[in-house]
Protein backbone atom coordinates (compact mmCIF):
# COMPACT_ATOMS: atom_id res chain seq x y z
CA UNK A 1 0.00 0.00 0.00
CA UNK A 2 2.82 2.37 0.82
CA UNK A 3 4.29 1.99 -2.65
CA UNK A 4 0.94 2.61 -4.36
CA UNK A 5 -0.14 5.55 -2.17
CA UNK A 6 3.28 7.16 -1.86
CA UNK A 7 2.64 8.25 1.73
CA UNK A 8 3.53 6.07 4.70
CA UNK A 9 0.98 7.62 7.07
CA UNK A 10 -1.93 7.24 4.64
CA UNK A 11 -0.88 3.68 3.91
CA UNK A 12 -0.81 2.88 7.64
CA UNK A 13 -4.29 4.36 8.11
CA UNK A 14 -5.68 2.51 5.09
CA UNK A 15 -4.14 -0.74 6.32
CA UNK A 16 -5.83 -0.31 9.71
CA UNK A 17 -9.20 0.35 8.08
CA UNK A 18 -8.76 -2.58 5.69
CA UNK A 19 -7.80 -5.02 8.43
CA UNK A 20 -10.71 -3.85 10.58
CA UNK A 21 -13.09 -4.42 7.67
CA UNK A 22 -11.67 -7.89 7.05
CA UNK A 23 -12.01 -8.80 10.72
CA UNK A 24 -15.62 -7.58 10.80
CA UNK A 25 -16.41 -9.55 7.64
CA UNK A 26 -14.85 -12.67 9.17
CA UNK A 27 -16.91 -12.25 12.34
CA UNK A 28 -20.15 -11.82 10.39
CA UNK A 29 -19.26 -14.85 8.25
CA UNK A 30 -18.53 -16.89 11.38
CA UNK A 31 -21.89 -16.00 12.96
CA UNK A 32 -23.74 -16.69 9.71
CA UNK A 33 -21.96 -20.03 9.26
CA UNK A 34 -22.77 -21.04 12.82
CA UNK A 35 -26.43 -20.06 12.37
CA UNK A 36 -26.71 -22.17 9.23
CA UNK A 37 -24.54 -25.13 10.30
CA UNK A 38 -25.27 -25.40 14.04
CA UNK A 39 -27.87 -28.20 13.71
CA UNK A 40 -25.50 -30.29 11.53
CA UNK A 41 -22.50 -29.65 13.79
CA UNK A 42 -24.41 -30.46 17.00
CA UNK A 43 -25.91 -33.60 15.45
CA UNK A 44 -22.51 -34.95 14.36
CA UNK A 45 -19.66 -33.22 16.27
CA UNK A 46 -17.00 -35.34 14.55
CA UNK A 47 -18.60 -35.25 11.10
CA UNK A 48 -17.11 -33.69 7.98
CA UNK A 49 -19.18 -30.49 8.29
CA UNK A 50 -18.07 -29.95 11.91
CA UNK A 51 -14.42 -30.61 11.04
CA UNK A 52 -14.62 -28.24 8.08
CA UNK A 53 -16.26 -25.55 10.22
CA UNK A 54 -13.72 -25.78 13.05
CA UNK A 55 -10.81 -26.04 10.60
CA UNK A 56 -12.00 -22.85 8.90
CA UNK A 57 -12.26 -21.16 12.32
CA UNK A 58 -8.69 -22.08 13.22
CA UNK A 59 -7.42 -21.09 9.75
CA UNK A 60 -9.14 -17.69 9.96
CA UNK A 61 -7.69 -17.09 13.43
CA UNK A 62 -4.17 -17.97 12.25
CA UNK A 63 -4.47 -15.71 9.19
CA UNK A 64 -5.74 -12.83 11.32
CA UNK A 65 -2.91 -13.32 13.78
CA UNK A 66 -0.29 -13.37 11.03
CA UNK A 67 -1.73 -10.38 9.19
CA UNK A 68 -2.77 -8.15 12.09
CA UNK A 69 -0.33 -8.97 14.87
CA UNK A 70 2.88 -10.12 13.20
CA UNK A 71 2.49 -8.26 9.91
CA UNK A 72 5.24 -7.86 7.34
CA UNK A 73 8.06 -5.39 7.03
CA UNK A 74 10.51 -5.55 4.12
CA UNK A 75 14.17 -6.21 4.83
CA UNK A 76 16.51 -3.25 5.20
CA UNK A 77 20.08 -3.25 3.97
CA UNK A 78 22.75 -0.72 4.85
CA UNK A 79 25.83 -0.62 2.65
CA UNK A 80 28.96 1.31 3.54
CA UNK A 81 30.22 3.31 0.58
CA UNK A 82 33.39 5.36 0.36
CA UNK A 83 31.45 8.61 0.88
CA UNK A 84 28.85 7.48 3.43
CA UNK A 85 25.90 5.09 3.66
CA UNK A 86 23.39 3.60 1.27
CA UNK A 87 20.18 2.60 3.08
CA UNK A 88 17.85 0.43 1.05
CA UNK A 89 14.54 -1.37 1.29
CA UNK A 90 12.54 -2.66 -1.67
CA UNK A 91 10.55 0.55 -2.27
CA UNK A 92 12.97 3.25 -1.06
CA UNK A 93 16.67 4.06 -1.33
CA UNK A 94 18.44 6.74 0.65
CA UNK A 95 22.07 7.78 0.21
CA UNK A 96 23.71 9.64 3.10
CA UNK A 97 27.10 11.24 2.80
CA UNK A 98 29.12 11.32 5.99
CA UNK A 99 28.93 15.12 6.12
CA UNK A 100 25.13 15.23 5.76
CA UNK A 101 24.50 13.78 9.20
CA UNK A 102 24.95 16.62 11.68
CA UNK A 103 23.58 14.90 14.81
CA UNK A 104 22.64 11.46 16.00
CA UNK A 105 21.03 10.00 19.09
CA UNK A 106 19.47 6.83 20.35
CA UNK A 107 15.72 7.32 20.82
CA UNK A 108 13.42 5.83 23.36
CA UNK A 109 10.71 3.72 21.70
CA UNK A 110 8.05 5.95 23.23
CA UNK A 111 9.53 9.11 21.68
CA UNK A 112 9.85 7.36 18.32
CA UNK A 113 6.21 6.23 18.29
CA UNK A 114 4.78 9.46 19.66
CA UNK A 115 6.77 11.88 17.53
CA UNK A 116 9.15 10.70 14.85
CA UNK A 117 6.99 7.89 13.43
CA UNK A 118 4.19 10.40 12.80
CA UNK A 119 6.37 13.29 11.61
CA UNK A 120 5.95 13.56 7.82
CA UNK A 121 9.57 14.40 7.00
CA UNK A 122 10.96 11.40 8.86
CA UNK A 123 12.45 8.63 6.76
CA UNK A 124 11.72 5.49 8.76
CA UNK A 125 13.80 2.37 8.11
CA UNK A 126 12.53 0.08 10.84
CA UNK A 127 11.66 -3.51 9.95
CA UNK A 128 11.41 -4.81 13.52
CA UNK A 129 10.88 -3.25 16.90
CA UNK A 130 14.09 -2.49 18.70
CA UNK A 131 14.75 -1.31 22.22
CA UNK A 132 16.24 1.95 20.99
CA UNK A 133 16.07 3.10 17.34
CA UNK A 134 18.88 5.28 16.01
CA UNK A 135 17.98 8.82 14.92
CA UNK A 136 20.17 10.57 12.37
CA UNK A 137 19.48 14.29 11.91
CA UNK A 138 20.09 15.45 8.34
CA UNK A 139 19.32 18.65 6.43
CA UNK A 140 16.41 17.02 4.57
CA UNK A 141 14.81 15.52 7.71
CA UNK A 142 15.34 12.91 10.39
CA UNK A 143 16.24 9.33 9.46
CA UNK A 144 15.31 6.57 11.93
CA UNK A 145 17.06 3.21 11.73
CA UNK A 146 15.85 0.16 13.64
CA UNK A 147 19.15 -1.62 14.22
CA UNK A 148 20.71 -3.77 16.89
CA UNK A 149 23.22 -2.12 19.22
CA UNK A 150 26.20 -3.63 17.40
CA UNK A 151 24.90 -2.43 14.03
CA UNK A 152 24.22 1.04 15.46
CA UNK A 153 27.82 1.22 16.67
CA UNK A 154 29.12 0.22 13.23
CA UNK A 155 26.97 2.84 11.47
CA UNK A 156 28.01 5.59 13.89
CA UNK A 157 31.67 4.62 13.59
CA UNK A 158 31.38 4.83 9.80
CA UNK A 159 29.64 8.22 9.90
CA UNK A 160 32.13 9.68 12.38
CA UNK A 161 35.08 8.68 10.21
CA UNK A 162 36.26 11.55 8.01
CA UNK A 163 35.79 11.06 4.30
CA UNK A 164 38.95 9.53 2.92
CA UNK A 165 40.03 9.61 -0.71
CA UNK A 166 39.37 6.41 -2.62
CA UNK A 167 42.30 5.09 -4.59
CA UNK A 168 42.24 2.59 -7.42
CA UNK A 169 44.28 0.26 -5.26
CA UNK A 170 42.00 -2.53 -3.98
CA UNK A 171 43.49 -2.37 -0.46
CA UNK A 172 42.21 1.17 0.22
CA UNK A 173 38.69 0.39 -1.07
CA UNK A 174 38.54 -2.78 1.05
CA UNK A 175 39.75 -0.90 4.12
CA UNK A 176 36.99 1.72 3.71
CA UNK A 177 34.27 -0.88 3.31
Amino acid sequence: MRRRLGDERRAEARLAVTLTGILLALMVTQFLAWALLAPSILAAPTGSIALLYWGAQIGAFVLCFLGCVLGFKPAISICFEPGGLLIRRPDETLRLAAGEVFAHEVLSPLLFHRHYRRYARTHVFVNRLTDAPLLLQTAFGPVVLGLSTADQTAVLRRLDRPTAPVFTDAGEVARLA
